[in-house]
């Protein structure tokens, strides 16, 4: 195949720096699947974590594949030819295990359509031996009839368990029973649910499978995995720089926060681990651009620190290093003069609401002074921007609240001189959040409120404000708080060709209504919540 005459070949071609390649004879074969873009997926840490941890195993070999764009994917469905590995170009319909991150709801007809394209079943009752494995999701159940067995929770505490017992049975069935008894995997088909008086009733057809099931987290940051000859793409990706998890999880507590639940506890790495794994990683890779990575970076306890004892490492090799989400109140406070060491200082914060009584509502602690003193301060120290984050359609806000965003942003930019951009967002109740018993709004509801925020937004040219798209948002709502029901709304929809929802400008609302109308599946079923729990209720979270 001539990946010149498609666009972007080097989506395709595979030979990355530091790309592993490993002989076929007689190992377990796996391919590890993103269901999104290239570039995307290629800035996925959990990818480079799981490709790595897995071609540990010298019997196992790991090759990846990404959803490839139009143009490829017409070409594979009119020649009927199976998608394929990047590393050796392996049919997928060849390998033992197809694994797939699915952190994206909106990306589930790319799942169906990776395995179709890969000459695959797409659903797991018609694949004999392949073995379909997903990761990375809150709610598994909408996938549950395309999904052999999920994992819940961080991979790397369960990856050896995974790999012994696909070494020792070489039979679906067998090695899907052996990951049943095991913490942290899930087969669907093992389970039953019924809709019973009013709530989800969630029984185990077998006594070795699991009851309740529950998430796997690593206990200890600094022994777990981290790739080291990091694979290093020939074209630019979405975050063409290497991220360093410094912490993993969130000390806060705000109630909308999903990943807050998700990667509970709060955990930190040593500033050791940390300096040792940039150093390998610069040496073995070449990249010039690392970040620290943490859902709020300068919640590390020892940041102070860690920055003076990296930075002076960095700049002796001109290696970019940055913090891209910092609290306001420590730029102010701890911070100020160490952001000068930095290539690039920036302040990514999610203020969510724009006067206090609505913030202390959702458990969200932030002080606007704060924040403007930390604006100016990102100016003097030669910050371009600042990225603000508000959401809209909490069922406690008012007029005002909505109001109060305009305010805040024209005193903020008048105040600093620096360029807002600023994003604004529906407020999305999910699953293991604080608020998953919310109700989502009505279009008709955010679409007045959206208006009232607009007419109050300041004419300026340093504020750039863009909006998510509502009816997407709905979707997110009603596919995250989904059942298994739901499971033929995403295949009738995937048979009509949905694709690559996660681009804004592939969303097709009205296929999905249609598909839902079709398979008789009323979706306030999942925005009204009326249930006595969750589709989800079964998985406990809590560490």
């Amino acid at each position: 195949m001539n990946f010149a005459n498609f666009r972007k070949p080097q989506r395709y071609i595979g030979n990355e720096w530091n790309v592993i390649k490993k002989s076929p004879s007689g190992k377990i074969s796996f391919c590890l699947c993103y269901p999104d873009l290239y570039e995307l997926g290629m800035s996925n840490l959990g990818m480079h974590i799981v490709y790595g941890l897995l071609n540990q195993h010298p019997d196992l070999f790991c090759e990846r594949t990404f959803m490839p764009a139009e143009d490829l994917s017409t070409y594979l469905r009119e020649k009927n030819k199976p998608l394929f590995s990047l590393e050796t170009k392996k049919p997928l319909n060849e390998f033992e295990i197809i694994g797939f991150h699915l952190g994206c709801e909106l990306n589930f007809t790319n799942v169906l359509h990776i395995l179709t394209l890969g000459l695959i079943p797409a659903k797991a009752k018609d694949r004999k031996q392949q073995i379909v494995v997903g990761g990375g999701v809150a709610n598994p159940e909408p996938l549950s009839e395309f999904i052999d067995v999920f994992y819940l929770g961080e991979f790397e505490e369960v990856a050896d368990d995974f790999v012994k017992v696909i070494r020792k049975y070489k039979d679906k069935e067998s090695r899907l029973r052996a990951l049943a008894e095991i913490e942290g995997f899930y087969v669907p088909k093992f389970y039953e649910v019924n809709f019973v008086d009013g709530g989800y009733d969630f029984r185990r057809k077998y006594e070795y499978a699991r009851l309740p099931l529950k998430r796997v987290y690593v206990k200890d940051l600094d022994r777990a995995f981290v790739p080291q000859s990091w694979l290093t793409p020939h074209t630019e990706i979405i975050h063409d720089r290497i991220p360093i998890e410094i912490a993993r999880g969130c000390p806060n507590r705000c109630s909308f926060c999903q990943a807050q639940a998700l990667y509970a506890p709060y955990r930190e790495r040593k500033i050791a681990t940390i300096q040792n794994i940039l150093k390998v990683a610069y040496e073995k890779s070449g990249y010039e651009n690392f970040s620290f990575l943490g859902l709020s970076a300068s919640d590390y306890s020892q940041i102070e620190e860690l920055i003076d004892l990296c930075s002076d490492y960095c700049q002796n090799r001109r290696i970019g290093l940055s913090l891209p989400s910092l609290r306001a109140s420590d730029i102010v406070g701890r911070l100020y003069r160490k952001l000068s060491k930095l290539k690039k200082a920036s302040l990514t914060i999610a203020i969510e609401a724009a006067r206090a009584p609505l913030r202390e509502s959702l458990n969200k602690r932030i002080g606007t002074k704060i924040l403007f003193e930390a604006a100016k301060i990102l100016k003097s120290v030669g910050a371009k921007s600042i990225k603000i984050y508000f959401m809209y359609g909490f069922p406690q806000e008012n007029e005002e609240d909505l109001l109060a965003i305009g305010e805040f942003l024209k005193s903020l930019s008048r105040s600093s001189h620096i360029k807002l951009n600023v994003s604004i967002n529906a407020f999305i109740p999910k699953p293991f959040s604080l608020a998953e018993g919310f109700l989502m709004q009505s279009e008709t509801v955010l679409n007045k409120k959206r208006e009232v925020i607009i007419k109050n937004l300041p004419q300026r040219s340093r504020v750039s404000v863009t909006f998510s798209s509502i009816q997407r948002s709905i979707f997110e709502a009603i596919v995250s708080g989904s059942d298994r029901e739901f499971g033929k709304v995403i295949y009738r929809a995937y048979s009509k060709g949905v694709c690559f929802d996660g681009n804004r400008e592939n969303f097709s609302w009205p296929t999905w209504q249609e598909s839902m109308v079709q398979e008789k599946v009323d979706p306030k079923d999942y925005l009204n919540r009326q249930a006595k729990n969750f589709p989800w209720s079964f998985i406990n979270s809590k560490p």
